[in-house]
């Protein structure tokens, strides 16, 4: 009892310890929280205002995308370090935000490794101006430094999946994000010998530039695997639910039932091909500020990538562990050398047994104005296929053994592929192991004749030619669409980019932009002090007339051409960088190399006349890819006068009743020359060889028709203006063909005009395709007011 008397004792003054202590402390933090408060009342009044939370609502995150969108953050407890500038063409990425301080906020889109546990990743507020994300859309998660609290889990490498990736260069620099793609098909799908199954990814960016590829697969499984992007969700109509090697669910659909980019349209789409494999070729990597463009903004318009896998036998035991995969590593940079794919193929031959060579051949005439640079080339054929080979324009390029791996083999004398010209794929096979006729097919008993040409520039260049019995084949580009809308609000897609003044700049008579393969560089022609007279100049201008302009550091590069020109007037530049330029008051068209050394001049100097070997005021000069080059005849005659690559007369291409012959443009595919008729307003169309002339195309409702010129995919331009009204206005002028490839098809063409405001005295335009802005750059010379020029350059969204 007393041993319970006294526990019970001190069990009572523990309590009252316990009470003492806890009144104490309650004071304390009733003390704290008071001073808490009026801390808080207090910085209402000193705090600067704070953004208002605009309602981020995290929603689940698809299952195929861990894809950075945004910069890697810097770590806060490192020194702030400058970012370095973009360089041309770069573009800052959409989702990064950045404080006073220089750090930057990332967004990550990442897969929720465990979606049902509220204890995981913490959806953050979205960056200011940015969409709302939709329910299909993954959630942002932020990463600050490169980490987040808690990383996503790892991608296994047989998901179709994304996830973040630093390749140690300067494309994973901030404000640029590297990330890794992967597409995987198991070959348990395989249940026939050559089965073919395909698969999608969404990209889940406006653009990702692809810059490095890794194949997965062995050639005793997988024959061919090809990478597809497409311009809408591919939707199969009979597709199947099968589980990665790392267990995650995909859907993959029979690609030989239905198409590799299938859609639910009745629109038939063929999505352009960025990467193929097959006979165990290693990775590849497009080189340095190089690669292939994807996303789902308008003119790149490859919002998904497929994988296309042909599987060789039926799953086995052995096989059933196997995979067709492709990974690929990218960048939100935009790169300064776009990659595109150009396929050469023929899908309609036969070939006869017991032969040592036979050769079936696929040939298109590449639409474009200038030319691309061949990066890499691979090969396809089977058993029977040996040499397969490019040639443009009956010269030999490059050629490849199908009977070796089939990887792009990179092209080591980098040729520039002159666009205009026949480009053919000659496939060559030996048959005397077969006692029967071989034909083309998808399967690998079958035959195939396919060349992939790796094609670089500053914009794409996507193209299938598809050759038919004969060998010529119908070319079927995948071109961004550069057509101006047929309702356009002028005032919310033009604006004024830049207008160039300076006292030593003259009359503008020439431009071209793109001088010496740099898209950034345009080549002025003008006239100093001089303005145009009745009578002539007897006497060359003793300063430069030739500036090159750096339209993006907006500075002049250099400047020549002095003691040349007595009156400048047109200014062409040529697929081999050669300048040819004409003289409205010497009576000459010159040929200048591209150093600027004169090579060449055709007319009588100072002498107008009316003969062969005579030019009178002449105005332009357009180029053929076999070196012929044709000269608009001009002020005081009515023709254009064809030369041989040396300067002789080859014909004289007559325009009866032409009222000044002031510019020309040659369409090499068609072999038409497009001329101007300046005071009549029309555009009148002549065969190259033999001068037959076609209806003309009327313009009078725009003006008189100063000039014409050409985009890099070929489209036409005319520059007009209506100079007799009291308020003068200057059109640019779109050629749309209503009808297909050739002139002899053309039924009329569509008119589609912009006015430019701003321009007094138009007088010669350019006219390029701005990929990375998806818009048309336009720069318009002028000659005045008085002996003063001027260059203004637009952009206009398409």
């Amino acid at each position: 009892a007393g041993r319970c008397a006294t526990m019970e004792l001190r069990g009572a003054r523990d309590g009252w310890t316990r009470k003492v202590s806890t009144n104490t402390w309650l004071k304390w933090l009733g003390g704290a929280a008071g001073l808490i408060f009026v801390i808080w009342i207090v910085s209402f009044v000193l705090r600067p205002s704070l953004p208002e939370d605009d309602g981020f609502k995290g929603g689940p995150a698809p299952e195929h995308l861990d894809l950075f969108i945004g910069s890697l953050g810097k770590d806060e407890h490192k020194p702030k370090e400058q970012a370095p500038p973009p360089p041309p063409h770069a573009e800052a990425p959409a989702n990064a935000s950045q404080d006073g301080n220089g750090s930057t906020t990332t967004y990550v889109i990442a897969r929720d490794p465990n979606p049902d546990d509220d204890g995981g990743f913490t959806p953050v507020a979205r960056a200011p101006g940015s969409r709302e994300p939709s329910e299909e859309q993954s959630t942002l998660y932020m990463v600050d430094g490169g980490q987040s609290e808690a990383d996503p889990a790892p991608t296994s490498a047989a998901d179709n999946s994304s996830s973040s990736v630093d390749s140690g260069d300067n494309w994973c620099t901030p404000p640029w994000s590297c990330s890794s793609l992967s597409l995987s098909i198991p070959a348990t799908v395989a249940e026939e010998p050559d089965s073919y199954f395909c698969t999608a990814l969404p990209v889940g960016s406006e653009h990702q530039t692809l810059t490095k590829f890794i194949p997965k697969a062995r050639q005793e499984v997988v024959h061919h695997m090809l990478v597809y992007a497409c311009e809408s969700k591919p939707e199969p109509k009979r597709p199947m639910k099968v589980r990665t090697k790392g267990g995650e669910e995909i859907e993959v659909w029979n690609c030989l039932e239905e198409p590799t980019c299938v859609s639910s349209s009745s629109n038939y789409e063929t999505g352009k091909i960025i990467y193929a494999w097959a006979l165990g070729a290693g990775n590849f990597e497009t080189g340095p500020d190089a690669g292939f463009v994807v996303g789902s903004r308008a003119g790149i318009e490859a919002p998904y990538l497929v994988l296309q896998s042909h599987f060789l036998n039926a799953v086995s035991n052995e096989t059933a562990a196997e995979v067709a995969e492709v990974e690929m590593h990218s960048t939100s940079k935009f790169p300064e050398k776009v990659i595109s794919m150009s396929l050469f193929s023929h899908n309609q031959f036969s070939l006869p047994p017991q032969e040592e060579r036979v050769e079936v051949k696929a040939k298109c005439c590449m639409k474009g104005a200038g030319s691309a640079d061949l990066l890499a080339y691979r090969v396809h054929g089977h058993q029977y296929a040996r040499d397969i080979s490019l040639a443009v324009n009956n010269e030999s390029i490059v050629s490849g053994d199908a009977q070796l791996p089939h990887f792009f083999t990179k092209d080591a004398a980098m040729h520039k592929l002159r666009q205009g010209s026949d480009w053919a794929a000659t496939c060559a096979y030996n048959t005397e192991a077969s006692n029967t006729t071989v034909t083309v097919g998808s399967g690998h008993n079958d035959e195939m004749c396919n060349m992939y040409l790796m094609l670089s520039s500053h914009v794409p260049f996507n193209s299938f030619c598809i050759g038919y019995y004969d060998g010529d084949g119908f070319e079927n580009d995948k071109f961004p669409d550069c057509m101006i809308p047929e309702v356009v609000d002028v005032e919310g897609r033009l604006r004024v980019k830049n207008v160039l003044e300076m006292p030593e700049l003259g009359q503008v008579g020439g431009l071209h932009l793109g001088y010496q393969g740099n898209p950034n560089w345009l080549l002025i022609f003008h006239r100093s002090g001089r303005e145009m007279l009745q009578i002539d100049h007897p006497e060359p201008i003793s300063e430069d007339v030739l500036m090159v302009w750096d339209t993006l550091a907006n500075r002049s590069v250099t400047t020549f051409g002095r003691g040349l020109f007595n009156l400048p007037h047109g200014l062409t530049v040529d697929r081999d960088n050669n300048i040819w330029l004409t003289d409205v008051d010497s009576q000459l068209a010159y040929k200048l190399d591209p150093s600027g050394k004169l090579h060449l001049t055709v007319g009588m100097s100072n002498e107008r006349g009316h003969d062969r070997k005579h030019l009178c005021r002449p105005t332009e000069v357009a180029v053929a890819n076999n070196g012929d080059f044709f000269v608009s005849d001009g002020y005081c005659n009515e023709r254009v006068v064809r030369y041989d690559a040396r300067g002789g007369v080859v014909a004289e291409l007559g325009l009866p009743d032409a009222n000044v012959v002031h510019s020309l443009v040659l369409d090499d595919c068609s072999n038409t020359l497009y001329v101007a008729d300046r005071e009549k307003s029309h555009v009148r169309l002549l065969d190259a060889d033999s001068g037959q002339e076609h209806p003309y195309i009327d313009l009078s409702q725009f003006g008189y028709v100063y000039s014409l010129t050409k985009d890099e995919y070929g489209n036409i331009y005319a520059l007009t203006w209506q100079r007799d009204v009291p308020v003068r206005k200057t059109y640019l002028v779109q050629f749309q063909a209503r009808a297909a490839l050739y002139f002899q098809q053309y039924g009329s063409f569509q008119l589609m005009p912009i006015e430019l405001p701003g321009i007094e005295f138009p007088h010669d335009f350019a006219v390029s395709y701005n990929f990375q802005e998806h818009a048309l750059d336009i720069y318009v010379g002028e000659t005045g007011p008085g002996p003063h020029g001027k260059v203004t350059s637009f952009s206009f969204a398409l």
